[in-house]
């Protein structure tokens, strides 16, 4: 009979360290996918930040460009597009009076 009771607790205390192990390796692989989903998350904002830092950055330099363009008085692909459209109506001024 106390070997019987010797062997129940030697199976409990077996059963009760297999449990155990099974608790860290479980408890590791939870703060394992923890520790990524931080990491992920820090990264996403990291990127955000990034893109917003270069929006930012585009606007100003587009502004200083302008500033650039304007006080130097070279022309623009918009007043290139304007003289197009005149030369255009004029030209169709010609045909019409031609005809």
């Amino acid at each position: 009979m106390e070997e019987l009771i010797r062997k129940a607790l030697l199976l409990g205390v077996g059963a009760a360290a297999l449990t155990k192990e099974k608790m860290e390796t479980i408890l590791d692989d939870l703060i394992k996918a923890a520790e990524k989903i931080e990491e992920e998350d820090l990264l996403s904002r990291v990127i955000k930040k990034g893109q917003e830092t270069k929006g930012e950055l585009e606007e100003r330099i587009a502004k200083k460009l302008g500033r650039v363009i304007d006080k130097t008085e070279l022309v623009t692909k918009d007043d290139i597009l304007k003289l197009e459209k005149k030369i255009e109506m004029l030209e169709n001024k010609i045909k019409e009076q031609k005809d």
